[in-house]
């Protein structure tokens, strides 16, 4: 780290100096601040948040790029939502199901169940995958509610200009928010560009007016603190700005995928226009009678027949438009989509009935490609927790500051339950019950508990049983038994 800083500085060092070295007023901070917005608003990363999002929507370049050469001509524009679904079977895979909490502090893993890992916070995590995959990286802003409950809101990733620590993006030492904001100037509706600069002493509010940074009066103009306890104001010592990272490069899906889903989009309208042009029969017509071949289709429409000069034919021609090749080429974009956006192509005929090996070695891909996610959100998280446990010492809920913790993802993985079922049965003697269950795909906690119940059932069955049986035996005489 060392080395890598002598030839490349931390940005926040970069830009302090820029500050400090200002000479009489020949530029000022907000200056600086203006000419980073700027930069920031042009630049090609948020450009490509900005597209992997519209294309997660399903609003592609081809609405844009497909133009009609001639009026009578067709010009479909159809879209594949394949980043949507890439996305979904993401995020379904690892954030779907509920984390498992571990920690040796039995208090520790009830407070965290229930103020923080709650399935209010699991489902904002799981919308923070999506939008870290869509956008390359995502943000939870830290706060505290009106109730004086840790929260989490998740910022749009185009909104925040990071100033970083450290080359490797690990901490924030700064960040600016830009994001449009409605409002109604003598009556008309009007957007007005709002600029929040976080920075360790605090916020400034500003609007961004004609280049230049105003101060936003009705925003407060500033704030020297995060939050209050007893009417005392405190600062986080850390920014309470949490990344979560798609990958290490923050590089979002869509620029491996952008260009083969717009071929993908462009060979199946072109092959649709192909189609919807080319009509399924040509008439061949020789001294034809009638005025125009307006009148020659009303006459084969209407009589079932056409007027002709003497020696004059009508023949039919087959129209059989080649449609092979694009079919080959829809053929292999697909499966380079799925191959490069690291998914299951679930249309494949031979998913259903593969074997378990089979099918783990077909979600190969996938369960890398979430590998990397959860190594990076595993990073965040233990960042997001040191929020958390400053949260219970502040409020006096206990100090666990030197607990460990353990998030664990439990996937949703695909597997075959006839094999797994058999393999259960199979291990019957070799294992223990418990063991078994719980590998058994069927099984979830409330398996234990309805054992126990059964259980119990079947012991007062039995007892009511052997207690109606010797009261029998008490009543019957001793001459007949």
């Amino acid at each position: 780290m060392v080395i890598e800083d002598l030839f490349r500085r931390p940005y926040h060092e970069h830009l302090n100096d820029i500050i400090k070295n200002m000479v009489d007023g020949v530029i000022s901070e907000n200056e600086v601040l203006v000419q980073e917005i700027k930069d920031w608003l042009a630049s090609d990363v948020r450009k490509s948040m900005l597209v992997g999002e519209a294309y997660y929507l399903n609003k592609t370049d081809i609405h844009e790029k497909k133009k009609r050469d001639a009026e009578w001509k067709s010009n479909v524009k159809l879209e594949h939502g394949f980043a949507k679904k890439l996305v979904d079977q993401k995020i379904g895979y690892l954030l779907t199901k509920e984390p498992t909490i571990g920690t040796e502090n039995k208090q520790y893993g009830k407070l965290l169940g229930e103020l923080v890992f709650n399935r209010k916070f699991l489902k904002k995590l799981k919308n923070t995958g999506k939008e870290s995959i869509n956008k390359g990286i995502a943000y939870l802003y830290v706060y505290f509610d009106e109730e004086g409950q840790l929260s989490f809101k998740k910022f749009p990733s185009e909104q925040i200009l990071p100033f970083w620590k450290d080359n490797e993006h690990t901490e924030l030492s700064s960040f600016i928010r830009v994001y449009k904001e409605t409002i109604y100037m003598n009556g008309k509706k009007e957007f007005q560009t709002k600029v929040e600069y976080h920075h360790p002493n605090g916020i400034n509010y500003f609007v961004l007016e004609g280049g230049k940074l105003i101060q936003d009066v009705p925003a407060g103009i500033e704030s020297t603190y995060h939050f209050t306890i007893n009417d005392k104001p405190f600062l986080w010592t850390r920014m309470p700005l949490i990344p979560f990272k798609y990958n290490e490069e923050e590089q979002p899906l869509i620029d491996t995928i952008k260009s083969l889903i717009d071929n993908y989009n462009t060979q199946a309208s072109t092959n649709a226009d192909l189609l919807a042009d080319i009509p399924q029969f040509i008439y061949k017509l020789v001294n034809y009678g009638g005025a125009d071949l307006k009148e020659f289709i009303d006459d084969l429409n209407r009589f079932k027949a056409v007027k002709l000069d003497e020696q004059g034919d009508v023949d039919k021609l087959q129209a059989t438009p080649e449609t092979d090749a694009t079919e080959k080429e829809l053929d292999r974009d697909r499966k380079s989509i799925y191959e490069f956006g690291r998914g299951v192509d679930t249309t494949n005929e031979n998913l259903g009935n593969a074997s378990g090996v089979a099918l783990r070695f077909r979600y190969g891909d996938l369960d890398m490609d979430c590998n990397t996610l959860e190594s990076e959100f595993q990073a965040s998280l233990e960042h997001l927790m040191w929020f958390v446990n400053e949260y219970f010492l502040i409020t006096g809920q206990g100090d666990f500051t030197k607990e460990k913790v353990n998030i664990i993802f439990n996937r949703d993985i695909i597997i075959n339950e006839s094999e797994v079922i058999t393999d259960c049965s199979n291990s019957v003697g070799i294992l223990d019950d418990k063991t078994i269950r719980e590998n058994h795909p069927w099984y979830n906690e409330d398996v234990e508990k309805r054992l126990e119940d059964q259980k119990a059932a079947e012991k007062k069955e039995q007892e009511e049983y052997l207690d109606t049986f010797q009261k029998q035996q008490k009543t019957v005489p001793m001459g007949d038994e």
